[in-house]
């Protein structure tokens, strides 16, 4: 009976022994939950007495209640032209223009704030005026958590203040919303945000490395990224010292993060403290094969391929990744220092570890092709595409080895169009189309593509120049012909072969 004693709470017209009768059919039928019944009976009643300010705003609830927003509108205002003091019909037009007009709603949520000036009616106030006056919002809310700290409203209030871009109030706020609640891990990396937008970099230090101690493992190296996201040119040395540090006494880190970091120290010329971090990424047992290259590029550059081999070495015999040999082979040919049969040794012990990684079997499949075993090669190469269907570069090697061998052209051109749709503007992918179109007799089609590969390749290719002469030989252009080939001879006079062609 909530509803029937709440509904004739209101105004002298309860009085009125012929419409009360209405008002607590109406007030039970709303309790029970029939809006329209219960509209109805609000009708009737005013039917009998249409200067009762308290039935229109009832009747307006029950509009409000079906959704009715017109008909709302119009019954409460009919309200407030009675009785101007009803709080109630303030609070039904302010929901009600919502989201018709935030203005008129701002200004009747403004109007219940006058006649009851308490904090959830400051709240209400403030939500409503967000889109109107955001300065008078935030002075509401201010009022709110000067009295009452509530977390969700000084969420609120910051959000606020970050809009209206006072990033000062906005600090301040999530500063004392921390100290209270000290866990809340996405307020301190927010903090860390701001402070590092206006340069102040101990400050966020602090605020991340707080925000770490309420983590889990992953979390915090996922809040490592973002703050190395945040780091650039700007950033004090001795922060990014400081994140060293911290990088050095974790264990359960991405290695990926040590090694960005490394770059950053190498570009102040602290090498030492770079080392130190790579060294402690080699140590880690969850360091993988693409961190390991991007180590061992960097390693190699600062310390030579003697000193990175000790590291991958000791690495091996630690916990006999199946990557060691490959990162091995890519210091001894990137650095130098090995002999062939050294190389080789490495490639073969690569195979052996993972017959499956890409990386292992581009090379072998590269290697097989410069020793003239073009069988070999194919068998690698689509072994590769096998692992790795997007491979663009595997699909262009293997569709330019097949157009040399005159075998299953019809495949090379579908591996070289896939190549092509990677990367139409590379100069290789280009030439090889052009040489499958070209082998296939198409010299009409292939001349666009090889005259392409030509024009965007920015140094000398013989071959390039070679296979350009070749067709505009078929074509008849015997004057161009003589011309690209005279300049792949230039390029390469090993292929002494072109003089027979020129005279």
């Amino acid at each position: 009976m909530q509803g029937v004693i709440s509904a004739f709470a209101m105004g002298d017209c309860r009085y009125r022994t012929e419409i009360a009768q209405h008002v607590v059919r109406a007030a039970a039928y709303r309790t029970a939950g029939y809006p329209t019944r219960a509209q109805t009976e609000y009708v009737q009643a005013l039917a009998v007495d249409s200067t009762c300010a308290d039935l229109w705003v009832l009747l307006a609830q029950c509009h409000q209640e079906l959704g009715q927003v017109d008909s709302s509108i119009a019954a409460a205002e009919r309200a407030l032209s009675l009785d101007s003091s009803l709080l109630e019909a303030y609070n039904v037009l302010a929901d009600a223009y919502a989201l018709r007009s935030p203005t008129r709603a701002a200004y009747f949520a403004l109007g219940a704030l006058r006649l009851q000036p308490t904090l959830s009616a400051q709240i209400r106030a403030a939500y409503f005026l967000r889109a109107v006056d955001t300065a008078q919002a935030i002075s509401l809310l201010q009022d709110v958590v000067r009295v009452l700290p509530v977390e969700e409203i000084a969420d609120d209030l910051v959000e606020l203040c970050l809009n209206y871009r006072d990033t000062t109030q906005a600090i301040a706020l999530m500063r004392r919303l921390l100290f209270e609640f000290p866990d809340r891990v996405e307020l301190a990396l927010k903090l860390a945000s701001l402070s590092v937008q206006r340069q102040q970099w101990d400050s966020a230090w602090i605020f991340l490395r707080a925000a770490t101690y309420h983590m889990e493992a992953a979390d915090v190296s996922t809040a490592v990224g973002r703050w190395l996201d945040l780091v650039d040119g700007s950033t004090p040395t001795g922060i990014l010292l400081e994140t060293a540090r911290f990088l050095l006494q974790c264990n359960d880190l991405s290695c990926s993060h040590a090694i960005v970091l490394a770059q950053y120290l190498v570009s102040r010329n602290r090498p030492v403290d770079a080392r130190q971090l790579l060294v402690h990424a080699f140590r880690l047992r969850q360091l993988q094969r693409n961190e390991a290259l991007a180590a061992v590029e960097l390693l190699g550059e600062w310390e030579g391929p003697v000193a990175v081999r000790a590291l991958l070495m000791t690495r091996d015999s630690t916990y006999g990744d199946r990557w060691v040999p490959l990162a091995l082979y890519y210091l001894a040919r990137r650095f130098g220092g090995a002999q062939p049969a050294e190389l080789n040794a490495y490639l073969d012990k690569a195979l052996t570890r993972d017959s499956t990684d890409p990386a292992v079997l581009f090379y072998a499949a590269y290697r097989a092709d410069s020793l003239g075993q073009r069988s070999r090669a194919i068998q690698l190469y689509e072994r590769i595409l096998f692992y790795d269907p997007a491979n663009a570069t595997a699909a262009n090697n293997l569709a330019y080895i097949l157009a040399e061998t005159g075998e299953r052209l019809s495949f090379a051109l579908e591996l070289a169009e896939r190549a092509l749709a990677a990367d139409s503007t590379n100069p290789s992918f280009l030439d090889t189309y052009g040489w499958v179109l070209f082998r296939q007799g198409r010299y009409g089609e292939s001349l666009p593509y090889l005259e392409r590969a030509v024009s965007l390749h920015t140094g000398q290719s013989a071959t390039l120049f070679e296979h350009l002469g070749d067709n505009y030989d078929r074509l008849g252009n015997t004057e161009k012909a003589r011309l690209w080939w005279r300049r792949a001879y230039e390029a390469d006079p090993q292929r002494r072969y072109l003089l027979d062609r020129l005279r």
